[in-house]
């Protein structure tokens, strides 16, 4: 029986709970729902799904299921648990079959203990070319490799002379490779005549089946490497590359497709930490990222920031952010990616402007709120920040905000690495960990290595992208106080449970209270003795320039200081009444002093902006302008008795005053209109609300318990009128695609019925090659040549019993 009929009999049987838990960690399937079992079958067996299902299969599932692949590749027969676990080097069947049944809830494979298991549909595909490490068969090789076909009757001829090897085709002369490999004695006797290097030469490829040589060819090669090439131990792909055929590479691990099954997760016992200094590294962390996050808005609503032609902030205006911030060109790429994850920082479409949503809604939050916003940003935003300033393939480097560092699977990778801090912060004396300062006791450090590993153990197929993304996440969550020195904390732990309301909680008590008051001192500087309120540390940064950052951050005052806020419309009475009010102490003469001469001498000359201006000599019209409604709203001020300037354009102050009853007559040459760039907001605008909260997309498959349901009601109920045509034409095609692999396995001829270009159905006698990538590679023994097929066309497939063909 077809193997998707036989998965689509044994879902049918399945109850609804075991349905369910199947929809469950295979929500692709019904999306969209399928009609009948069949339907689910044939989209359960096919190449994209199992992609999808193997993402999530954990190591030792995942050895079983290549395992599986690789033992029914020849003679698509099931395979019996017993043959599993002499594959695997496994001594009990309790683990392989409990493997077995968790696989073929997920429907990965199907069959039973009594009859054998089976891969599903195109789990070969889904697997990839090298199941477990191991290279293709001398059959594959040899249909893929031109002429490696007449080397394996060479070395038919070398390993069995009695052969008759002018008569054999490189099918037969496989068969003959294939049987002296996978006996165990017959590999000794030709391993014992084997050159010195040989052995090492096949040990280096134990593992993976391609490697290097520097003189893999046929002429200068190494006596071992040719040794190995005249008897096809070796296939040559290249000049440099070769590589180590299946049952060759099952021979160099004893005949196992695996020498261990990894049942058993790897455990991180690496350095520990107090739990005090990891608090304390934490909050300190939270505290600093939240000041930061507040000096970039208001950095950014004076000054929104520019993005280059290719995309993403430049150098430059990185640069502009770092000094005003006073971090690193790493932090101030970081805290850009971060604040336009949160929402708090949106790209103009009309100018290519990063700009703020308000900081004032930032600044109006309490500080678990802020620090809540970011993480819930962190979690959802589909970019890696940490790939910024990283090399790309031509030489050029990532830049912040950029499109290279966006990565869909992002939000996935951080999901896993938190659930992994948890699974490897689950120590005894840390189960029951609190989230504040006063937590005793010693907590498992997160490395990098440890990280990688429980992850690529539950995820082996995903290796490559948590070596890439991995530590830099890392590096971000301690900025976000979810580890501290380097362990998991309270908050991180509530975080990875999915309790973000509880972890802000959290952690708005156990940040120190912010203080309201400076010490200001002779040397003309202040500095706080803690984190500042926010409109305390607004008002100084007004005044004076930080120095240093962290808690006890130094403010120096200087006249430019002093002049910058005198241009924002203070004076120095305000200013010497903000710091008499914030100060723990008298104000110092000299900061008065400074205060005071630099007011005195500001003014003296104003700057302003004019669009255009009128000038008369008559009072009566000057006073006419002025009293006119229509006049303060194109903003009409008198600067001098005969001079009015307004910020309009000199077209608009001609039609107001047209319309006045003047006739005004236009200069040559006139002020230019101020450009006002369209997506800027109006100061005089209403505050906006705080920024929307990200939703998750940690699981863009995942669906409803209601659509499940929904889903079950029709699986169960089929009537007349539910089939599903379109699910019917998947299912044929795939039970199709399955026939011809079979058919490909057996080397039979088959009957292939096909569409030509006017439609018509044409029926041919072929023998199938291959068929990958919607293409169908044949061979025509009637006109001897090879063609190619698009799956599409083909209507109808049937294996020609008792026909054989070898090539």
């Amino acid at each position: 029986m077809s193997a998707i009929r036989a998965l689509a009999d044994q879902l049918a049987l399945r109850s609804d709970d075991d349905v369910r838990r199947l929809l469950t960690v295979r929500p692709d399937l019904i999306l969209p729902p399928v009609p009948d079992f069949a339907a689910l079958a044939a989209r359960a067996s096919s190449r994209t799904s199992l992609q999808r299902a193997l993402d999530n299969v954990p190591r030792p599932q995942l050895q079983v299921l290549e395992a599986l692949v690789v033992l029914t590749e020849d003679d698509g027969s099931a395979v019996p648990p017993a043959r599993l676990a002499t594959a695997l080097s496994q001594d009990g069947m309790d683990a392989i079959e409990a493997i077995l049944a968790d696989l073929a809830g997920r429907a990965l494979v199907v069959g039973s203990v009594a009859e054998g298991f089976l891969p599903v549909g195109a789990m070969a595909d889904a697997v990839g070319p090298y199941p477990a490490g191991l290279g293709r068969s001398f059959r594959t090789l040899a249909r893929s490799i031109p002429r490696f076909g007449p080397a394996l009757v060479r070395a038919a001829a070398i390993l069995d002379p009695d052969s008759g090897h002018e008569a054999l085709t490189s099918a037969a002369a496989a068969r003959i490779l294939e049987a002296v490999t996978v006996d165990p004695h017959a590999w000794g006797r030709l391993m014992a005549d084997a050159p010195e290097g040989a052995k090492a030469l096949l040990a280096r490829l134990h593992d993976t089946p391609v490697g290097s040589t520097a003189t893999a060819g046929d002429a200068g090669a190494s006596p071992a490497v040719q040794w190995l090439l005249d008897r096809c131990l070796l296939a040559p792909l290249d000049a440099l590359h070769v590589e180590l055929p299946r049952s060759v590479g099952r021979a160099v691990r004893d005949q196992a497709v695996f020498t261990s099954l990894d049942l058993e997760p790897p455990v991180a016992t690496g350095r520990t930490t107090r739990a005090t200094l990891r608090d304390n590294a934490a909050f300190g962390a939270i505290a600093e990222t939240l000041r930061q996050t507040g000096a970039l808005l208001d950095v950014v609503a004076g000054s929104p920031v520019s993005t280059l032609r290719s995309g993403g902030v430049g150098v430059r205006e990185l640069r502009r952010v770092r000094e005003a911030v006073h971090c690193s060109n790493g932090e101030a790429a970081w805290l850009l990616e971060l604040a336009a994850a949160a929402g708090l920082l949106v790209l103009d479409p009309d100018d290519s402007r990063w700009k703020t949503t308000r900081p004032e809604a930032w600044e109006s939050l309490e500080r678990d709120a802020q620090w809540q916003l970011l993480i819930e940003g962190w979690l959802a935003v589909d970019r890696a920040p940490a790939l910024v300033g990283s090399k790309l393939p031509d030489g050029t480097s990532v830049n912040a905000l950029a499109a290279e560092a966006s990565r869909p699977d992002a939000p996935m990778v951080r999901q896993r690495l938190l659930s992994v801090a948890l699974d490897l912060s689950d120590t005894p004396g840390d189960l029951d960990l609190e989230v504040g300062p006063g937590t005793a006791g010693p907590v498992p450090v997160l490395t990098d290595h440890a990280v990688v590993g429980l992850a690529t153990w539950h995820q082996p197929r995903l290796h490559r992208r948590f070596s890439r993304l991995v530590p830099g996440m890392l590096a971000e969550a301690a900025a976000l106080g979810l580890t501290g020195g380097g362990a998991l904390t309270g908050a991180g732990r509530l975080v990875a449970q999915g309790r973000l309301e509880d972890a802000a909680l959290a952690v708005r008590d156990a940040l120190p209270t912010p203080v309201s008051h400076v010490v200001l001192q002779a040397d003309l500087t202040a500095v706080a003795p803690g984190y500042l309120q926010p409109e305390v540390a607004r008002g100084l940064l007004r005044m004076s320039t930080p120095e240093g950052q962290g808690p006890a951050t130094t403010y120096r005052f200087s006249a430019d200081s002093i002049r910058t806020a005198l241009d924002a419309g203070e004076d120095a009475p305000s200013l010497l009444d903000f710091l008499r009010t914030h100060s723990a102490t008298e104000i110092p003469q000299a900061l008065s002093y400074l205060v005071e001469d630099t007011a005195s001498r500001h003014g003296g000359l104003r700057v302003g902006r004019a669009g255009s201006y009128l000038c008369t000599d008559d009072d009566a019209v000057t006073a006419t302008v002025l009293a006119d409604p229509r006049a303060a709203v194109l903003g009409i001020v008198q600067i001098a008795p005969t001079v009015l300037v307004s910020p309009a354009s000199a077209q608009e102050l001609t039609n107001l005053l047209r319309d006045l009853g003047f006739a005004p007559a236009s200069d040559a040459v006139a002020v230019a209109a101020p450009v006002t760039p369209s997506g800027t907001a109006d100061p005089s605008a209403p505050g906006r609300p705080a920024p929307d909260r990200l939703r998750s997309r940690l699981n863009p498959w995942s669906v409803a318990e209601e659509e499940i349901t929904a889903q079950l009601v029709a699986l169960r109920t089929p009537g007349p009128g539910t089939t599903d045509p379109a699910g019917t034409a998947d299912s044929e095609t795939l039970l199709g695609l399955e026939t011809l692999r079979a058919a490909i396995r057996s080397r039979s001829r088959i009957r292939l019925g096909t569409a030509d270009s006017e439609g018509n159905h044409v029926r041919q006698v072929l023998v199938p090659l291959s068929v990958s990538g919607g293409r169908l590679r044949v061979f025509d023994p009637e006109n001897q040549v090879e063609k190619v097929v698009s799956v599409h066309r083909v209507m109808d497939v049937e294996i020609l019993e008792g026909s054989t063909a070898d090539g």
